[in-house]
């Protein structure tokens, strides 16, 4: 039984945009949660402003980031090995934060209510401006109301037709770590795509997808900010797993994204 949420939120002076994510959880009605930084090599006055952050609510933790995992992934990577058994792990950046105070409760709900032990839950985000708050687009990574629950072919399946669920809305349990223990370090923007395509290469995984909308994910950051370098990444990823038909999920990803874009916009 899943009785508690880690989110995991790695940190480089940042400390200004963290209270609308440390707001979020608060106001949670579920509250057996803690909060994770991992922190890299920031000034001090972040630092000390996380520190007391920590210091006003239990629930609230602070680590520095180990100088042998290297960049966000690897700060993802050290919290990473801190599951536990009855854990879900969340992902997120300085400038995500929680949709709704029920969204935790609801979930666990759900979780709890299924007798199999699952690898990834696979919920709903929806990309905002964190400036305007305005609504970009909305993760919609799979639907079908009679299919929920994901094994190894069919997953590969959905990632292979350019659908990839963000990592920010996705809960990682012990169950995921124990086959996949980490994300690539190599990777600056797209190792959460690599890190699906390697479990979607093993026999035994189980994904529950919900239709539970789970996180607002700022669209403001680093991932923005660098494009082609995204696209290359994601090439070399698709490249990597799908060999010669790695052009079909690549250009199906951003045909999906362009029309997703557009239809949001009417």
């Amino acid at each position: 039984m899943i009785t508690s949420i880690k989110i995991v939120v790695p940190t480089l002076n940042s400390y200004s945009i963290l209270p609308k994510l440390i707001n979020s959880l608060k106001i949670q009605t579920w509250k057996d949660w803690n909060l994770l930084f991992v922190d890299g090599d920031s000034s001090k006055k972040h630092f000390n402003w996380i520190k007391n952050s920590c210091l006003s609510d239990s629930r609230l933790n602070l680590i520095k980031q180990e100088k042998k995992f290297k960049g966000i992934y690897g700060a993802m990577n050290q919290g990473f090995k801190t599951i536990k058994d009855n854990e879900l792990v969340l992902f997120w950046g300085s400038d995500d934060w929680a949709i709704s105070p029920r969204v935790f409760e609801d979930i666990i709900f759900k979780v709890n209510s299924y007798k199999k032990k699952y690898d990834l839950l696979i919920c709903r985000g929806r990309y905002i401006d964190f400036k305007s708050k305005k609504i970009t687009r909305k993760s919609n990574f799979f639907e079908n109301k009679f299919l929920s629950s994901l094994d190894k072919k069919m997953f590969r399946k959905i990632l292979f037709l350019g659908m990839t669920p963000p990592h920010q809305a996705t809960f990682f349990t012990k169950n995921a770590f124990d086959k996949i223990s980490s994300f690539s370090e190599n990777l600056e923007l797209a190792s959460d795509l690599d890190y699906f395509l390697n479990l979607s290469c093993i026999d035994n995984i189980s994904i529950l997808v919900l239709n539970n909308e789970l996180v607002n994910m700022s669209t403001n950051g680093i991932s923005s900010q660098k494009n082609i370098l995204r696209f290359k990444e994601v090439f070399y990823s698709y490249k990597k797993f799908f060999g010669i038909y790695f052009f079909v999920p690549y250009i199906l990803r951003y045909i999906r994204r362009i029309f997703i874009r557009v239809f949001n916009e009417k």
